[in-house]
């Protein structure tokens, strides 16, 4: 039945929470007033005394004798209704006011309405005290001293109906907000948690949880279902591009070939330079499409060892590049990965800057901040998030006459900065020029290599 329950549909659970605890109550108020309820007999003290104190007068109006009418005083003051035999004008002479609240009153309301009673501080030859005198007829009247009622009970039935209205109120309430916590919120939060840590192309096929209530279970299946049609497209996607560039290269190939054969110079020169083009442009497509940098593992590398090779590669080739920063600080990445996007940083500021330079520093939280600034003319505002993304290529903001490919290059280095759980952002400098900024969280596993223990200090004074 809790099964059932639980796969149920949200609107009937609501329902079943919100109208179950009232109909529980309204049950259990019933029966609590059955039990509770004034009983003429054993419950109500005033009651009770009333009916003594009608059943005296009836056996006293009845009795033959003085001496029976004695006797039935007698054994009614030895039950604790303590009872006096006196004259008619006790109900006449000045009556006493006394509160609702006083016993005597409670049992006057319980007297037949044809009894003929007043209330006296004292008899008149001043044995009782503070009575309730009923008129029997013939003169007579009997004065009667109420013993004390018995102490209250801890609750009172209006006590009970307030605590059953209360929880008529809030056990719904409390009961909806655990299903709501349970049933609703921790699903949604499991479902926003997987697509969080969810990849475009890797991960399961089917992510998210499908139990639990039949709705949660729809929103479960059609997001599953939507994760494996966009993995489909994505693969779509992957497979033709991978083809058209495999497919590519040998008509480039042959291209080549032929240009080498040319003997014009001036043709040769251009046919070999478009080549060149076309070729980077499909490396960068395959580079861009291909798992091989999310597959690799993380491991304690030299940064500024691998910052100054990528440095030293532009330098041999005639570009001014240079580096700035510690000689010696451990790290944990993926090396490759991160020499690939400093190289296409450099790359892409090689095509419009005369002076490069890398810079490697600490910040005091201890974010690994590497920069590669250029004397260029930078880039506008507007396009400095645009060119993350991509196949996205700026014509105006920076010119170069050689320039081409598929606007990859920084996608790939937005991947990479990601991949390490860091971020990038690009800077105009001033006068000119503009400064890629990549912020790394702070090592979590620096190697413990005594050649690499730079401190922070020490990168913060080299850079």
């Amino acid at each position: 039945m809790s099964t059932r329950f639980q796969v149920g549909s949200i609107r009937r659970q609501i329902a079943a929470l919100a109208i179950g605890p009232i109909i529980g109550l309204v049950i259990l108020g019933a029966i609590s007033e059955w039990l509770l309820r004034d009983d003429l007999e054993s419950v109500s003290y005033a009651r009770t005394t009333a009916l003594k104190i009608e059943t005296v007068v009836d056996q006293v109006r009845a009795s033959a004798s003085p001496e029976e009418k004695k006797a039935i005083l007698a054994a009614t003051s030895r039950t604790g209704l303590r009872v006096e035999d006196v004259a008619a004008a006790e109900l006449s002479q000045g009556e006493t006011d006394i509160s609702f609240e006083d016993v005597r009153h409670l049992v006057q309301e319980n007297l037949p309405g044809t009894f003929t009673t007043a209330f006296r501080a004292e008899t008149s030859n001043g044995r009782l005290h503070d009575v309730l005198v009923v008129g029997i007829g013939d003169g007579r009247a009997l004065a009667f001293l109420p013993a004390s009622p018995p102490p209250d009970a801890w609750i009172s039935d209006q006590q009970v109906s307030i605590v059953l209205q209360l929880l008529g109120l809030v056990l719904p309430v409390v009961l909806l907000s655990l299903y709501a916590a349970r049933v609703i919120s921790a699903p949604l939060l499991d479902f926003a948690e997987a697509a969080e840590t969810l990849k475009p192309d890797d991960g399961p096929d089917r992510p998210f949880k499908e139990s639990g209530a039949a709705e949660i279970r729809t929103l479960a299946r059609s997001l599953n279902d939507m994760r494996s049609r966009v993995r489909s497209m994505i693969d779509d996607r992957t497979r033709m591009l991978r083809a058209i560039s495999h497919d590519l290269r040998t008509p480039l190939t042959r291209l080549r070939l032929r240009a080498e054969r040319s003997t014009q110079p001036e043709l040769k020169a251009a046919l070999l330079k478009d080549v060149s083009a076309l070729s980077d442009m499909i490396n960068d497509t395959l580079t861009y499409l291909s798992k091989e940098m999310a597959a690799e593992k993380p491991v304690n590398a030299d940064v500024p060892s691998l910052l100054t090779t990528v440095c030293s590669d532009f330098s041999d080739i005639g570009f001014n590049v240079s580096y700035v920063g510690p000689e010696r600080f451990a790290y944990r990445c993926k090396p490759r990965s991160l020499a690939r996007a400093i190289t296409n940083l450099v790359e892409n500021g090689t095509k419009f800057a005369h002076e490069i330079a890398v810079e490697l520093s600490v910040l005091g939280n201890g974010t690994v901040r590497i920069s590669v600034v250029d004397d260029g003319p930078g880039l506008p505002e507007s396009l400095r998030t645009r060119v993350l993304e991509p196949f996205f290529k700026v014509d105006t903001a920076r010119t170069s006459s050689d320039r081409s490919g598929f606007g990859l290059g920084l996608s790939i280095v937005n991947d990479i900065v990601r991949a390490h759980g860091g971020t990038i952002e690009l800077l105009n400098r001033a006068p000119h020029g503009l400064s890629a900024q990549i912020d790394l969280p702070a090592a979590g596993d620096v190697a413990s290599d005594a050649a690499y223990s730079a401190s922070a200090g020490d990168i913060a004074r080299a850079g």
